[in-house]
């Protein structure tokens, strides 16, 4: 049973020994081009000097959006491929 503390002192506490969480549904960023943060540095440098809706921000964003598309599209592709090949998909010359 533990007893109230009536003297005034807390109990010390290891503030260090605590398990480490492990969060599952964080996703870290993906890595950015280095076209995209030499875009993004030079518009937040200029941003410093109060110059909004930089250009150079929105390039970066426009090739980040290019890049994706041509990475959704190259796994379209390969789908494709594969689906087609006589090897191992429905274009089997038997079929």
């Amino acid at each position: 049973m533990n007893e109230p503390n009536t003297h005034g002192f807390e109990k010390e506490e290891n503030e260090h020994d605590v398990v480490d969480k492990v969060y599952l549904d964080i996703n870290p960023r993906p890595q950015q081009s280095e076209v995209v943060q030499s875009l993004k540095n030079q518009a937040g440098e200029e941003w410093k000097a109060r110059c909004t809706e930089h250009y150079a921000w929105k390039a970066a964003d426009h090739i980040i959006q290019l890049e994706e598309e041509i990475k959704f599209l190259k796994k379209l592709i390969n789908k494709y491929h594969l689906e087609n090949d006589a090897f191992t998909g429905k274009g089997n010359i038997n079929d």
